[in-house]
């Protein structure tokens, strides 16, 4: 009797967060995330602000499972996830036409298919939240990328960390300016800024080689 309880306030829960985070986005599609309040999160969501403080103390809190949403979605599709991010520059490299890289979309790092679902990309489209979510990305990949180019380009962690932030920011204003819409000018500069990230960090790389051997 017990877990029939718990099963069914489980899926109350559930509901309840689906409710407001999807109220969330679908007022977002009218204002900028800094113009919204729980207020009106919550009569979007038809609930009462007690039962939003039963779940979240801040509108940031919904922000933050979206976002992580929009990344696990994206993470669990890819078809590279194994591959370190130089291997992962190296192999779609070989796809060096727009219509070669639109077909292996599912091969591109999670930070450029996170917005590949119209559900969660009105965040991505809110150019108020840029930074924020920047950030965010950053603190979520680093674990996995940093090592790698530390020992890929023989650098420092200071240096991995700021060689990571500069690729991320780039192509995420890249993003923006194309209003995260993948088209063939998205897929064009796509494939020029992989060609210059993998020149980067093969550059980078032999010079630091070269160094060690002498």
């Amino acid at each position: 009797m017990a877990k029939m309880r718990a099963g069914r306030e489980d899926r109350r829960v559930t509901y309840t967060k689906s409710a407001i985070k999807d109220a969330l986005l679908e007022l977002m599609k009218e204002r900028n995330f800094e113009k919204l309040s729980i207020s009106k999160v919550c009569e979007a969501a038809q609930i009462t602000r007690t039962t939003f403080y039963s779940h979240y103390d801040t509108l940031n809190q919904v922000l933050d499972e979206l976002i992580d949403e929009a990344f696990e979605v994206a993470e669990y599709s890819s078809t590279t996830l194994s591959m370190s991010l130089p291997q992962r520059l190296h192999y779609l490299l070989q796809f060096d036409t727009v219509e070669a890289l639109r077909e292996h979309n599912s091969d591109l790092p999670t930070c450029q298919r996170i917005a590949d679902m119209p559900k969660y990309r009105i965040l991505f489209q809110d150019r108020t939240l840029s930074e924020y979510i920047k950030n965010k990305l950053f603190r979520m990949m680093k674990p996995s990328v940093i090592p790698e180019l530390m020992e890929y380009c023989c650098i420092s962690q200071t240096e991995a960390e700021r060689f990571f932030r500069y690729m991320l920011a780039g192509s995420y204003e890249v993003n923006s300016s194309l209003n995260w819409i993948k088209n063939d000018e998205w897929f064009v500069s796509r494939l020029a800024i992989l060609r210059m990230e993998t020149a980067g960090i093969e550059t980078i790389r032999a010079a630091n080689v070269k160094k060690k051997g002498t």
